[in-house]
């Protein structure tokens, strides 16, 4: 991503503002997907990685139906970008296309790197709004998420790969509802 220009942070800030509302809806869908991720496995038969697999894909489809939403360049294609990346990375866990060459939990420790990167290079362009370190934060969760994923620790019944990136969907919303809560703040008088 390129450096955001003065204007485009003021215009950045400004659709925060505006658009508080379908932030924090954005989150609380993270939030809500990263419970189902953890506690499903739990207590159901249905297999992590088939669960983590729908619940990005679902994810994913809303982030993609609501960039068409965004105004600006940059806030358009990172939800677009997001959007794509859990859409694909959960189709591609849920149908595991790959089997014997790349391992399912590698695919998905690409998936929460690259979500890692993406979140933290937004968090540098939008640096002026009250509570970006939030989105940095869930950029390094899912970075160590993927490094965690990386490791093929002893998974059980109740902790699995899926509830190892229920974390990081946890963070990622909790970083769009104080983002748009400190928006929402510093719009009113």
């Amino acid at each position: 991503m390129r450096e955001a220009e003065p204007s485009d942070r003021r215009f950045i800030a400004g659709i925060f503002q505006s658009h508080w509302l379908l932030f924090i809806l954005v989150g609380a869908l993270l939030i809500l997907a990263g419970v189902v991720a953890f506690t499903v496995p739990a207590v159901s038969s249905i297999a992590p990685s088939e669960l983590l697999g729908l619940v990005l894909a679902f994810v994913g489809i809303v982030q993609i139906v609501q960039s068409g939403k965004m105004q600006g360049e940059a806030l358009f294609a990172w939800h677009l970008a997001l959007g794509l990346l859990a859409a694909l990375g959960g189709v591609l866990l849920y149908l595991d296309p790959f089997p014997g060459i790349v391992t399912i939990t590698a695919l998905m420790a690409m998936v929460f790197a690259l979500h890692g990167l993406t979140q933290i290079a937004f968090a540098l362009k939008v640096r002026q709004l009250n509570g970006w370190h939030w989105f940095v934060v869930s950029g390094c969760i899912a970075l160590i998420v993927a490094g965690l994923l990386m490791m093929k620790l002893p998974y059980d019944h109740t902790f699995t790969p899926a509830s190892v990136g229920a974390v990081s969907l946890l963070f990622a919303g909790w970083a769009y509802v104080a983002v748009a809560l400190a928006s929402r703040k510093a719009r009113s008088p």
